[in-house]
């Protein structure tokens, strides 16, 4: 009989240490707005994505591409909700929606998300990217693994707790949780769970007096990271020799 396979939740990067990544898959989510936008750059006909954790290391991409023009690559980077000085992108899906990205790579820095990935790297079975957009291709690819146990990585805001993340983190834990090869006693996902049930009739509304949009200006974006289900695709975390990357099954 196969044993059955353990579901956690870290809810936030800070605490990753706590976790043996030796067997785990690592999802990693940033609802506002990171692996969101990565999604739909990808979603887009982008070739892959590659996180970079500081601005410097963005930069020395941004000069790579101005001095071999033939390279097919944007560099986005976003600090505090805001794209920085010298970028001609941050992380707001509406820059990437509607835009074809045909065979291009996006490098991109952002003040939670890109951390989070760069904590996960280390996962045994690799990491995959969801948002409130992919969550049920996300959920279906768990399902095709057989093997590794999950754990689902929130980005957070600078190292705390944020609601967003852990609504997304329960949605993808009640749903893998139906499928009876999977199994938890933690309490990061009991919490998760009873969060999403608490908010899913309206999940904007439940959002209106968290720390994002009390902090943020940016509902429109915020309306649209939580559409549910609107593209079928799981990026994935390869390396290769220079850096490391997502794109899509």
């Amino acid at each position: 009989m196969r044993s059955k396979r353990n579901i956690d939740v870290c809810l936030t990067p800070f605490m990753i240490d706590l976790f043996d990544l030796s067997n785990k898959k690592v999802i990693v989510i940033d609802v506002f707005r990171a692996t969101s936008a990565m999604c739909i750059f990808l979603n887009n006909r982008g070739k892959e994505v590659i996180p970079v954790s500081t601005i410097e290391e963005a930069k020395k991409y941004k000069n790579k591409i101005h001095n071999f023009s033939s390279m097919q690559c944007l560099v986005a980077a976003e600090r505090n909700g805001s794209i920085v000085p010298g970028f001609d992108l941050g992380n707001s899906p509406l820059l990437y929606h509607g835009k074809s990205f045909q065979d291009m790579s996006l490098v991109i820095t952002t003040t939670n998300g890109t951390l989070a990935i760069n904590k996960s790297k280390h996962a045994g079975a690799g990491m995959l990217l969801a948002s409130f957009l992919n969550s049920n291709a996300v959920i279906d690819h768990v399902f095709s693994d057989t093997e590794h146990d999950i754990l689902i990585v929130c980005s957070g805001w600078k190292g705390r707790f944020c609601i967003e993340d852990t609504l997304l983190a329960g949605l993808l834990a009640k749903n893998i949780l139906l499928n009876d090869t999977f199994v938890s006693n933690s309490d990061s996902v009991l919490l998760a769970q009873d969060l999403y049930v608490s908010a899913q009739s309206n999940l904007f509304s439940f959002l209106s007096n968290s720390s994002y949009r009390k902090r943020m200006n940016l509902d429109e974006d915020v309306r649209y990271c939580l559409q549910r289900d609107i593209m079928d695709i799981v990026p994935v975390w390869s390396e290769n020799d220079f850096y490391g990357g997502f794109s899509l099954l």
